[in-house]
């Protein structure tokens, strides 16, 4: 008998109101187990926002947002968010520029910027696992400043790692990447899903889109519109009414990529 598949998040209904302004609007979506989503959308189109709502990190000003079940109002955060993890260059920036990568990475089991408290041998134990895990195992004791933003980026996969998350969201991690920076991130994301982590991965840059993602979301000023199987949502047509530009849309071996017309 097949195992029940389990719903990780529930967005029901959601909108963020700011200075009276709708920035998203009543958006609705559930990831389930063994689902990677890209959300896809202009500069500007609430994907941030959005992401803020359903990693926790802001309330939405209507409907729910449920992870595992547990509607994050009146939830203990702190136990959600060991379950969900997000990287983003928000967070990037923040970071101390002397802090050494596997106390980056240690920090992930404080939810801080740095490591302030004792730490045991379990999460030492964990850090350096995870520094094997993603094979940066020699970039253990670098200061963060000193690394290249590809660099910089896996160890914050590393930090959002500590707790064995079911599921990691990615606000446009490739950004400031180079070519081969970003085929090694990528391939990176490749082996986190072989793993059985779930991702939401956010860009703007269809061909950033792993073989791995199955389903995708296309916001337009602040709303849902188009959702569904990747093979369905992802086509010429689409693109062109979300983006607003004219467009041919490629594909080959797993991967999307865009050439515009002069």
């Amino acid at each position: 008998m097949n195992k029940k598949v389990k719903k990780i998040l529930n967005v029901k209904n959601i909108s963020i109101i700011r200075d009276n302004n709708y920035i998203i609007k009543n958006i609705s979506f559930s990831i389930n187990e063994y689902e990677n989503w890209a959300i896809i959308g202009k500069n500007g189109c609430g994907k941030s926002f959005l992401l803020k709502s359903i990693s926790t990190m802001i309330y939405p000003s209507k409907g729910e947002v449920e992870i595992y079940g547990n509607n994050i109002v009146g939830t203990n955060l702190w136990d959600l968010r060991k379950k969900i993890a997000i990287v983003s260059d928000e967070l990037q920036k923040q970071y101390d520029e002397y802090a050494t990568v596997k106390n980056i990475i240690l920090s992930g089991f404080f939810s801080s910027i740095g490591v302030w408290q004792k730490v045991n041998k379990i999460q030492n134990r964990r850090a350096n696992e995870i520094l094997e895990q993603l094979n940066i195992q020699n970039l253990s004791h670098r200061i963060y400043k000193t690394l290249s933003s590809g660099e910089q980026k896996k160890t914050l996969i590393g930090r959002a790692l500590v707790f064995r998350p079911k599921l990691i969201i990615l606000d446009e991690p490739c950004n400031g990447l180079d070519v081969a920076s970003k085929i090694d991130f990528l391939n990176t994301l490749r082996k986190l899903v072989s793993n059985g982590i779930n991702l939401i991965f956010v860009t703007h840059n269809v061909e950033e889109i792993i073989p791995e993602i199955n389903n995708v979301i296309l916001m337009k000023k602040g709303k849902i519109h188009k959702i569904g199987d990747k093979k369905d949502i992802l086509t010429e047509n689409n693109l062109k009414h979300t983006l607003g530009i004219d467009l041919k849309l490629n594909y080959d071996n797993g991967f999307y990529w865009i050439q515009l017309y002069k």
